[in-house]
């Protein structure tokens, strides 16, 4: 039987990804200076105060001197170091470049090597020089390993561990003592590098631990950047078939925009002579005059909170208030709709669309808004008299010859009418048992 290998291609990281995981990484890498800057002031607090109250029994006067002048400039130039580095990651972040990977490499060097020169510096402090290596000091190099696991890389990690085991180990058989035919339990550690080792293979086995950490925090940032990206895909795609209000509303209910009452206003607009336009045209003219005079629509309405909610061809419904609530859905309908008006003949004027007239109906009232469908194709609707009557009242606007009526309840709902609002009357209206009063307002 042959097994036909199939090597498996890395899918492309997408220019979104790099970009947000570039910021990502750049944030975490300033956090760790700002950590380890942190770390070695508070040192430094502590190594002062230590060589005020540490007694001369302990440490003889001039030892004592000579070990802190060591740890004191030691700290002092590992903050002041530490902090440049943040400082400098600042600016690049601001500056929106990117930290190169050998950047990070020679910085982990240089952070261990300085820890293992501060070792051996004060190796020739101690009667046994080799007790260095059991030091306080000695623990530090767990604070450079554990903090490079926010580089988000497992060979950064590794290598930070890898470089603290080696760097202790040959620093440990340097110091090591020749063997004492005395037995006790200090010869170990004086004359027997076997401990160091041991601690050096710790330190090698704590960066692969920190790697795999990062590498798991790093595999959760990704799918964390991934699915954002994915969301605003969906967002911008779905968007373009409907609002991106209810598309980002659909995303966040997962699909399931439950049934509910809202108070909304309905904005029905039809092009004037679009049939006509539309037989004299080609399909590619037709289509740039839409896009041109629906541009416009959907930045108006945009403006005043609505939503398109559907394209007619030749004309388009807009909501107020459904999904997303609004204070004064009727107010925010016929300011949008005054503004589509008063924008559609400054772009008759400055040619950007050929002479178009509209006409606009708006009611409003009660509506059921939510998900209808099957479980394979469901669309958003927003039903109700509220929409049928707004439809209704804009096919008036043909007979009384206007282009923007609106019904007497939109006006209750206004703060103050408008300049030109004209009362037409009580108006039978096509399916409605009771009749309508209207208001012209253009």
């Amino acid at each position: 039987m042959t097994f036909v290998y199939h090597k498996r291609v890395k899918e492309a990281m997408t220019p979104y990804y790099n970009l947000t995981f570039a910021q990502e990484n750049l944030r975490r890498e300033k956090q760790r200076a700002g950590l380890l800057a942190s770390v070695f002031l508070v040192g430094l607090a502590l190594a002062l105060l230590f060589a005020a109250y540490l007694p001369i029994t302990v440490f003889p006067q001039l030892a004592k001197q000579q070990v802190m002048r060591i740890v004191l400039i030691f700290l002092g130039f590992m903050a002041v170091y530490e902090l440049n580095i943040w400082n400098m990651l600042r600016i690049w972040a601001q500056r929106g470049m990117k930290m190169p990977q050998v950047t990070k490499y020679l910085n982990a060097t240089f952070e261990i090597t300085a820890l293992s020169l501060l070792m051996y510096l004060l190796s020739d402090k101690f009667d046994h020089p080799i007790l260095v290596m059991l030091s306080p000091f000695a623990t530090m190099y767990y604070f450079f390993i554990i903090l490079s696991t926010l580089r988000l890389n497992f060979w950064i990690s590794f290598y930070t561990g890898l470089i603290a085991g080696v760097e202790f180990l040959l620093l440990s058989l340097y110091l090591v003592e020749e063997p004492s035919s005395l037995v006790n339990s200090i010869n170990l550690y004086l004359t027997t590098s076997f401990a160091y080792a041991v601690k050096s293979v710790i330190f090698v086995l704590c960066g692969i631990c920190a790697g795999y950490v990062s590498r798991q925090i790093q595999k959760s940032i990704q799918s964390s950047i991934e699915r954002n990206e994915t969301q605003n895909q969906l967002i911008t795609f779905f968007g373009q078939q409907v609002s991106p209000e209810i598309a980002d509303l659909i995303i966040k209910e997962k699909g399931m925009l439950k049934s509910q009452h809202m108070k909304v206003s309905v904005l029905f607009l039809d092009i004037r002579n679009f049939t006509k336009y539309a037989d004299k045209h080609t399909a590619d003219d037709v289509v740039a005059y839409q896009n041109s005079f629906f541009r416009i629509i959907v930045e108006v309405v945009n403006r005043h909170g609505g939503i398109v909610n559907q394209f007619l061809g030749d004309g388009c419904m807009v909501t107020f208030g459904a999904p997303v609530p609004l204070e004064n859905p009727a107010e925010n309908a016929v300011k949008a709709g005054l503004e589509i008006i008063t924008e559609i003949k400054n772009a008759v004027l400055t040619n950007q669309i050929i002479p178009t007239s509209v006409g606009i109906g708006v009611h409003v009232g009660d509506a059921v808004i939510g998900n209808i469908g099957t479980e394979s194709r469901q669309q958003f609707s927003i039903t109700g008299n509220v929409v049928i009557l707004a439809a209704r009242i804009e096919q008036l606007n043909k007979e009384y010859g206007t282009n923007m009526l609106v019904s007497q309840d939109v006006i209750n709902e206004l703060t103050e009418s408008p300049a030109l609002s004209e009362l037409l009357g009580v108006v039978d209206v096509k399916g409605m048992e009771e009749g309508v009063e209207l208001y012209k307002l253009s």
